[in-house]
């Protein structure tokens, strides 16, 4: 088993990334026929070839992130808690993650820090308030741009994730599937998310001529959000009744 500390974490220092990112949902049943096409053309990544993520998801009382992801906004930013490997090791730290889109390009910041206290009962250390505000403050010195200290977590997803990236590691992909929900604070219960698999590829560019043919897999770019579709899972999409 791949150590949770090292989950997609890469030598380089953290530092803002900025890509194209294209998103295929797919149903489940797909999964195994899309692994081995993809296997077929990319290599498996060789550190981080599969492994489980786990995503905090912090927004606004009115829940300014779910609604602009709902209404396809091309703007939209998303903070996030990123933890990697199952289970979580608790002296691994946590990712801190702010995701930018301006409308086909992503940018990510992302930070680690160390964290401990109380794990809630699916296992997961949530940072105290104080902890989150001087990471945030830290971290908007960082991109030049306040980050709203009130926001509070909103909601848990997980999935299983496999890595491809091509020989001149210029371009990326990550399929996901498994996709569950739960709230930070409620009960503890996993609740899958039926339309939540999805591949995402990442380029500076054009993709290259081996992936050019996804349409032949009945696969089509679209907008997807697994915090979205979380929320809509977990509260119907209205503001969370347990905070």
């Amino acid at each position: 088993m791949t150590n949770a500390l090292d989950q997609e974490v890469r030598t380089q220092p953290a530092r803002p990334s900025d890509r194209e990112e294209r998103k295929y949902p797919l149903p489940m049943a797909r999964a195994s026929l899309l692994t081995a096409w993809l296997d077929a053309r990319l290599s498996r990544d060789p550190q981080y070839p599969a492994g489980i993520v786990t995503s905090c998801y912090y927004d606004a009382p009115q829940l300014d992130a779910y609604q602009e992801s709902a209404d396809g906004e091309l703007r939209k930013r998303k903070l996030r808690l990123r933890w990697y490997g199952e289970p979580i090791d608790p002296y691994a730290g946590v990712w801190l993650e702010i995701k930018s889109r301006d409308g086909l390009r992503s940018f990510k910041q992302r930070h680690r820090y160390p964290i401990s206290g109380a794990a809630n009962p699916l296992g997961i250390v949530i940072p105290r308030r104080e902890d989150l505000a001087a990471w945030l403050s830290e971290l908007s010195l960082t991109i030049g741009e306040p980050l709203d200290p009130t926001i509070e977590p909103t909601a848990l997803v997980r999935y299983n994730r496999i890595r491809w990236q091509s020989s001149d590691r210029q371009v990326r992909a990550a399929l996901d599937t498994d996709v569950r929900a739960a709230t930070p604070s409620g009960a503890p219960i996993w609740l899958p998310i039926a339309d939540g698999s999805v591949l995402e590829l990442k380029s500076a560019g054009e993709l290259p001529p081996q992936l050019s043919q996804l349409g032949r897999l009945g696969l089509r770019r679209a907008a997807h959000s697994k915090y979205a579709l979380a929320v809509e899972r977990l509260y119907g999409g209205e503001r969370p009744k347990t905070r």
